[in-house]
C-alpha cells in the first residue's frame, strides 16, 4: 500500500516533466538568421510603434543572401515585403557600398504590401556586386515618425 502512495506522484510527475520537455522541444523558434527569412529589429526603450498594453514588439525584417536581376535593365522583378505583423512603414533602398550609390528607394510599404517590380536608378552591368538593403521605418499614423531601421548585406547577381 505504501508503494502505491509513492509510485502515482512519482508517476504523476515524471508524465509532467515528460509532457514539458515534448512542449519545449517543439515550440516555434525565434529565426535569428536573417538568411532562412526574417529578423526581429528591437524597438528603442521609450519607443511602441503603437504597442498595446505596453508591450514591446520587434519588426520583422525582410532578409537576403542574394538578389538576382537581369542586366541592361533598369526595369526588374524583385520582391520586396513589409511583413503584415509589422505595425510600421518601410522605404527600403538598395545601397552599393562600394560606390556609395543608392540604386533604389521604394515609395512606404504599408504592413502586408508586397512590391514585385521596381525601376533602378540605373541599369547594372552583368556581375556580382556588393549590396546593403536598407530599410527605414516610420510609424503607421499620420505623424510617419522614424522607428529603428536596419541594413541588410547580401550580393546583387546581375546576370
Amino acid at each position: 500500500m505504501k508503494k502505491k502512495k509513492i509510485i502515482i506522484p512519482v508517476a504523476a510527475a515524471a508524465a509532467i516533466l515528460a509532457g514539458a520537455g515534448i512542449w519545449q522541444a517543439t515550440k516555434p523558434k525565434e529565426v535569428t538568421n536573417i538568411e532562412a527569412a526574417f529578423e526581429a529589429e528591437q524597438e528603442a526603450p521609450g519607443e511602441t510603434a503603437g504597442l498595446q498594453s505596453g508591450t514591446e514588439a520587434g519588426i520583422q525584417i525582410p532578409g537576403y543572401k542574394s538578389i538576382t536581376i537581369p542586366s541592361g535593365t533598369k526595369d526588374v522583378s524583385v520582391e520586396l515585403v513589409n511583413p503584415e505583423e509589422n505595425q510600421v512603414y518601410f522605404e527600403i533602398s538598395f545601397y552599393l557600398p562600394e560606390t556609395d550609390e543608392t540604386i533604389y528607394t521604394s515609395d512606404l510599404i504599408r504592413p502586408g504590401q508586397h512590391l514585385y517590380q521596381i525601376t533602378l536608378e540605373k541599369e547594372m552591368e552583368a556581375g556580382e556586386y556588393p549590396l546593403t538593403v536598407q530599410y527605414a521605418a516610420y510609424s503607421a499614423d499620420e505623424n510617419l515618425t522614424p522607428r529603428n531601421g536596419a541594413e541588410v548585406n547580401c550580393t546583387l547577381i546581375v546576370a
